[in-house]
């Protein structure tokens, strides 16, 4: 489900939360779970997707899941790291 621009990598400088999010069957959306994670310090994720842009929440790829994180977070404890194709 990544879009077709660069790859942008995050890595954290404090724990975040993120709610973990499944295939939806027959369609390229996810849908999110009750499954709430805390990200650790020093993780390293790609941004995805932005998925509700009027809440602030953006997708990420970490430990082989897809979560929903709030964009804010990503701005206030983490650092971009590596951004390209």
């Amino acid at each position: 489900m990544r879009g077709s621009g660069p790859r942008v990598y995050y890595k954290l400088r404090a724990p975040i939360h993120g709610v973990k999010l499944e295939s939806r069957p027959g369609s390229t959306m996810r849908d999110p779970t009750q499954d709430l994670v805390l990200i650790p310090t020093e993780a390293t994720i790609e941004l995805e997707t932005i998925s509700a842009p009027a809440s602030g929440l953006v997708d990420v790829l970490w430990n082989g899941g897809a979560y929903a994180v709030y964009y804010g977070d990503l701005q206030e404890k983490a650092q971009i790291v590596t951004a390209g194709k």
